[in-house]
């Protein structure tokens, strides 16, 4: 099909202090075969040039620059706004583009089918060939009420193996410019975390589907910006479980959840504690007390 007549399509990198990782990967979309596309690069006040060296190195590239960290949902909410295309593809800047269709497939699966609002690429580790996440989906009713999401084939090699749309409960990738807007974009309290789950159930529950299109594959280096088991992400993950069980679920299984976390939430304070890190125990109580300021949100 024409350039033309191939819907336009925004790609939107999300960065923050991860210059050569955000370069590194605008250099890699010069692979992809889908003909007509915008791509806009969010900085989240940067400290380390990276704004200026994109600039410098991918004039085609539209950047925008945030005055403050808005995290992962502000930052991705302020590019989709800026935005033109029929579709918006939310990525992270410690990715690369080594499949030429990657993009391709993911925009023929949607337009395929116009129930689908959220078309997710298989995720390699970078630099491997095993399988990072298919999307994450909820398989039971144990891990539904704890909100622990469950990555499908984790660590799997990829052989080929899978080749058909799988539908998921949540991933970030290609969505719908008019179902991102139909439900606000991303819960910007959420910050980083939780935030496509919760847009993503948003979604199914308005009646479109989540799919992973397997065939289109991307690799992703992981927690290129944020550091594992540091203050700040024990912060965001265990705070935006509880909000995500309170905005989200239906009554039985909310109460099922916060039961089980009336419990599991105080195990975690102990467990951090007798590891010598008393700063995790107070990530796991700030993230409760936030909640708790903010109860006028779930009445």
């Amino acid at each position: 099909m024409a350039a033309a007549k191939r819907p336009l399509v925004s790609l939107i990198v999300l960065t923050y202090n991860g210059k050569e990782d955000t370069l590194a990967f605008l250099e890699s979309l010069a692979c992809t075969d889908y003909p007509n596309y915008e791509l806009i690069l969010v900085d989240n006040a940067s400290s380390d040039g990276t704004a200026e060296a994109a600039r410098s190195r991918f004039p085609n590239a539209r950047v925008i620059e945030n005055g403050e960290n808005l995290g992962f949902a502000g930052g991705m909410n302020v590019g989709a706004r800026e935005s033109r295309g029929k579709y918006v593809v939310m990525l992270n800047n410690d990715m690369i583009a080594a499949q030429k269709e990657w993009l391709s497939l993911l925009v023929d699966a949607a337009e395929a089918d116009e129930r689908i609002a959220v078309a997710i690429p298989m995720v390699l580790y970078r630099e491997t060939n095993k399988i990072e996440s298919l999307g994450k989906v909820v398989p039971n009713f144990f891990t539904k009420i704890t909100a622990i999401t469950t990555l499908l084939a984790h660590m799997e090699e990829d052989t080929g193996q899978f080749t058909e749309i799988i539908d998921v409960d949540s991933g970030n990738g290609l969505v719908r410019r008019d179902v991102f807007e139909k439900m606000g974009g991303f819960d910007e309290k959420m910050f980083i975390y939780f935030e496509e789950t919760d847009f993503s159930f948003r979604v199914r529950k308005a009646g479109y589907r989540v799919v992973c299109m397997p065939r289109s594959k991307i690799w992703h280096e992981g927690s290129g910006t944020i550091k594992e088991g540091s203050y700040f992400a024990v912060y965001h993950s265990y705070k935006n479980k509880i909000r995500f069980i309170l905005k989200d679920y239906g009554l039985f299984s909310k109460a099922a959840a916060l039961l089980f976390n009336a419990a599991y939430y105080p195990f975690l304070v102990v467990k951090y504690a007798l590891k010598g890190r008393p700063e995790l125990s107070r990530a796991v109580i700030d993230g409760v007390a936030w909640n708790l300021r903010n109860w006028k949100d779930y009445v």
